[in-house]
């Protein structure tokens, strides 16, 4: 939490309000927006996980770009701060993972539909290619993966829904001795609301409040053509994540606490999960 702390303040001395942003979805779960045709947008995620008495931190960017209104390509790259071994699979958040993965993603809205003035349900899905840059997880050979997900929602000028689900499978080495790490399975629902005294135009700032609920099923880690018992399991978070806006720039972020899980094994899985992401628009 201290190493995040420290970041953010880095980052927020960075910022310079101008511009104008178009908007911004939550921090954990899956969501429909995507950028307007020839936009651009930067993230940069600070990740933070309590996992089995111990703690891992990865600084990842996003670089989005908008090929048309409705589809959008990302890359997002690992930048290690501290991940000890042998700590198991989490997707942490819907468009990055934790792990130490180049990922190339594309998301195509292929349903939009305006119900009133400020108001619309729309549908967007994502396919995409993870490669692991560590060559060897938790004693298990890494090798490229295959990432896809489908979401739905509401969105007006105060109120925020959106639930999806999403699935990640790694290719693994082929014969007898396969090995790969686990398939990685989440769904998400996202609850937001817009405040009345934040419904104004820019430049005004913007403030959103979110309560998502993730959950998350780990396969097993498979070795010599066998799953490894002991590896994988099931976790339940829900929390609260908070999104401002002001200008070009976006800051959103919060804790999710696990409220249920069934590691395999005698891991205890992970406590509490921590995530800053700055976002600029250009």
């Amino acid at each position: 939490m201290n190493r995040i702390a420290a970041l953010a303040l880095v980052l927020t001395a960075m910022a310079s309000p101008r511009a104008e942003a178009t908007g911004h979805g939550p921090v954990y779960g899956l969501a429909t927006p995507t950028l307007g045709k020839g936009g651009w947008s930067l993230d940069v995620s600070v990740m933070d996980r309590e996992v089995n008495d111990t703690s891992s931190a990865m600084l990842r960017p996003l670089l989005s770009y908008g090929i048309t209104e409705d589809l959008q390509a990302s890359v997002s790259l690992p930048m290690p701060l501290y991940m000890p071994s042998g700590l198991p699979s989490a997707r942490m958040m819907a468009m990055m993972p934790s792990s130490k993965d180049v990922e190339l993603l594309l998301g195509w809205r292929f349903h939009r539909r305006g119900s009133a003035v400020g108001t619309r349900v729309e549908s967007t899905a994502y396919v995409g290619f993870d490669y692991p840059v560590d060559f060897v997880r938790a004693g298990v050979r890494t090798a490229p993966g295959l990432y896809g997900s489908v979401v739905t929602g509401y969105a007006s000028r105060s109120f925020y829904v959106w639930g999806g689900g999403l699935y990640r499978r790694y290719m693994g080495t082929p014969g007898a001795a396969a090995e790969r790490p686990g398939d990685v399975g989440l769904y998400s629902l996202v609850v937001g609301y817009r405040p009345t005294a934040f419904r104004k135009e820019l430049p005004h700032a913007d403030w959103r409040v979110f309560v998502e609920a993730l959950g998350e099923h780990v396969g097993k880690d498979h070795l010599a053509g066998a799953p490894l018992p002991n590896t994988g399991g099931r976790q339940f978070f829900v929390g609260p994540t908070v999104l401002g806006l002001y200008g070009s720039w976006g800051i959103s972020g919060g804790p999710l606490f696990r409220v249920a899980g069934r590691p395999n094994g005698p891991a205890k899985g992970d406590r509490v999960r921590m995530v800053v992401n700055y976002t600029y628009w250009f």
